[in-house]
């Protein structure tokens, strides 16, 4: 009975995460004036023009440097850094694809691999589309 009851609720949350919406963490957004922005000194508050959603301001998140990306954390930690598809001009060619943001106070010491390629470079730190 043991064995069954452990497989049942095995399966139950097997199921349970299989049918829920990926987890999509939040993008922490900076304030842009002095006296309350909270970015770490490496980054600067940044207005992310390009934003779609006519219902939402435009958001201002803390940019690390090119070919930079958050420092004491795994690239792929999208808790505390992601990249987004930030393109720079209406006809669509890419600007900012390359560059990393971060959750304020957070530091950007640390070079991305393949910080050199521009746009291409810093893949290692995942895009957060719904940021955008």
């Amino acid at each position: 009975m043991k064995v069954f009851t452990i497989t049942a609720i095995s399966s139950l949350l097997t199921l349970t995460a299989a049918l829920s919406p990926p987890y999509e963490p939040v993008c922490e957004t900076c304030v842009y004036t002095p006296n309350e922005n909270k970015c770490d000194i490496t980054t600067s508050c940044t207005y992310v023009w390009g934003h779609d959603d006519p219902h939402t301001p435009g958001p201002y998140y803390c940019a690390c440097r090119h070919g930079y990306r958050a420092t004491g954390y795994e690239a792929n930690n999208m808790e505390v850094q992601w990249r987004l598809p930030w393109y720079g001009t209406p006809s669509g060619d890419p600007s900012q694809e390359g560059r990393v943001f971060v959750k304020p106070g957070v530091e950007c010491n640390t070079l991305c691999d393949d910080w050199y390629l521009g746009k291409d470079g810093c893949k290692a730190v995942q895009e957060k589309k719904w940021c955008m």
